[in-house]
């Protein structure tokens, strides 16, 4: 194996300098690295050899790089989208010719060292891992490879085979509702860029979040999550497994996130999220906190940025790569949490200029990329300088704060739905292993519970892990979103929309439909077919149930788990 060399040395000296010119105790970037940690541990990889990145691969990568297929990077000098090399401006040739090489050797070393160890990075240097890739802001040509690694840690070869399976076993029976909500949203999640109307984007889209809501029983689909998606899907080089696996682990890592898009926890947890918000802003800018508490109702604003993950209505591609930099590194509670407070003191002047009689100028501001104005004037400088003033500590601290009246809500809420997403996953991790170790003392090896030829094989594992949970209240609700911004009505009204159970789309049990299906004319045939291929998957979980060994780990949880689906 090729062995690459880091300057310890430089990297180690610049990391003293960093903690003395910028005193972060960067608690968070190192408590979410943790949280990640622990959520992959378990994850099955196909690891093979991992394969080192070298400098030269890195040099090929910055020299190499195909602007026309990245619609969200633009000119930092005229903010021109470079996907066309012939509207070019002169600046927009040096700033691509900039962009061929790494500024300093301290950072090519760097981000050597990161993408061949990115859990070895952030332990050992986090400074210089919050500056070089949230102050400096990384490589746009680097970031597919690195949110990649950071989304993988040290397994940098393959999706993890649990999530390959269940992506794989659970495209079909869609929900009908629900699959033409998405194919509604793709197109004007991100109107203006033309990668989201390709054709194949749209299909893989479409897949992953109907997958998601076979998976997610619990959350179903909510039309912000689109905002997320696609763009994991973009820099993740379309690759749809990889990206469905991304959306589950985000979810599964911060859990607080899961619930904001969530029916039964959506009201409870944006209140409780708004009220830790607003702690924030008060000690760091009271006399702001307290002119928006006496002009508008934050939560009208403040509820769409957190659901749209702030990339709604913003006037340079840039600002979302940025945001999403900040979430992956610094978790997505916090990253949300930060960027709101920067647009509220960004738009300070504006707000205190403002009166209780400019309410709706203040919402129609405020909902509209016009509260990037200020900031994209510097956007470097607001995700590097502003981002990052703050001490990790306040949010920490205030973060952790539940409001009384949220701690019961909370467990009514958590009462009546148990989240079954993990356990689901869990069981196609442990099944997979364990019947691949029994397939040579087996006398049905060919009925392996990941290689069905057949068609229909996939299509009985949602009917035994996702139906006996398919909700049947569904409502029909437009897209708030889009038209958020210039509609006064939606406006006046937008903070009851938001907690209204129609925002979302929890599955439906009489809507539920294979994918491919445009009727339903041969229902009875299809129950048929369900059924058959329920007690084919039944027989395959006793087989797997009787091959399993109680003296292995979690293996009577797991049995307790199959005994649910079987009886």
């Amino acid at each position: 194996m090729m062995e690459v060399k880091f300057d310890w040395e430089s990297l180690l000296e610049f990391e003293g300098s960093l903690s003395d010119s910028f005193p972060r105790l960067n608690r968070i970037l190192l408590q979410n690295l943790e949280r990640r940690i622990e959520q992959c541990q378990g994850i099955n990889h196909d690891m093979g050899q991992k394969q080192v990145y070298t400098a030269e691969d890195l040099d090929r990568d910055l020299m190499h790089y195909d602007f026309s297929a990245d619609e969200f990077t633009t000119c930092t000098k005229c903010g021109l989208s470079l996907k066309r090399n012939l509207d070019y401006k002169p600046c927009c040739e040096t700033f691509i010719e900039n962009s061929r090489v790494v500024s300093s050797n301290l950072e090519k070393s760097f981000l050597l060292l990161f993408i061949n160890n990115p859990t070895n990075a952030i332990n050992t240097l986090p400074n210089c891992t919050s500056f070089f890739f949230v102050r400096q802001g990384m490589p746009f040509q680097m970031r597919s490879i690195i949110w990649k690694r950071l989304l993988l840690l040290n397994h940098y070869e393959s999706t993890p085979e649990g999530s390959r399976l269940v992506y794989e076993n659970f495209q079909h029976s869609y929900n009908r509702e629900i699959s033409r909500q998405i194919d509604k949203d793709i197109s004007r999640t991100f109107p203006t860029i033309t990668f989201f109307n390709d054709a194949s984007t749209v299909e893989n889209l479409s897949t992953i979040l109907n997958v998601y809501a076979n998976y997610d029983v619990e959350l179903g689909y909510c039309q912000g999550l689109l905002f997320l998606v696609g763009v994991l899907y973009l820099h993740l080089e379309k690759d749809s497994e990889l990206t469905f696996h991304a959306l589950i682990s985000i979810m599964e890592t911060e859990p607080e996130l899961h619930d904001i898009f969530t029916s039964n926890m959506m009201s409870v947890k944006l209140n409780e999220w708004k009220v830790q918000f607003m702690s924030i802003l008060n000690k760091v800018d009271p006399e702001l906190h307290d002119h928006l508490n006496k002009t508008v109702d934050p939560q009208v604003f403040l509820y769409q940025w957190w659901l749209s993950f702030l990339s709604s209505h913003t006037p340079d591609m840039v600002i979302v790569n940025k945001i999403m930099d900040l979430c992956i590194f610094e978790g997505w509670k916090v990253g949300l949490f930060k960027v709101s407070l920067g647009l509220l003191v960004a738009n300070k002047p504006i707000l205190l200029a403002l009166g209780e009689e400019d309410e709706e100028v203040i919402y129609q501001h405020m909902l509209n990329e016009a509260k990037w104005g200020a900031v994209i004037k510097d956007v470097s400088y607001f995700f590097g300088e502003t981002i990052l003033s703050w001490d990790d500590s306040l949010f920490i601290s205030e973060m952790n704060k539940v409001p009384e009246q949220n701690l019961l809500a909370v467990k009514r809420a958590h009462s009546t739905h148990k989240r079954s997403g993990s356990s689901v996953i869990n069981m196609f991790k442990n099944l997979s292993v364990n019947i691949t170790r029994s397939r040579s003392d087996s006398d049905n090896s060919e009925h392996s519970f990941y290689t069905n030829s057949e068609p229909s094989s996939a299509v009985s594992s949602t009917s035994v892990f996702s139906r006996s949970h398919l909700r049947s209240d569904f409502n029909e609700a437009e897209s708030l979103f889009s038209d958020m911004a210039s509609n006064e009505s939606v406006i006046s009204g937008v903070s009851g929309k938001l907690l209204n159970e129609q925002f979302r789309y929890p599955v439906s049990s009489k809507e539920v439909y294979p994918k491919g299906l445009s009727d339903r004319s041969s229902s009875s045939g299809l129950e048929a077919k369900l059924q058959q291929e329920n007690d084919h998957l039944r027989k395959l979980l006793r087989e797997a149930y009787n091959v399993l060994d109680d003296s292995q780990e979690n293996v009577l949880q797991l049995k307790s788990t199959i005994v649910q689906y079987i009886d």
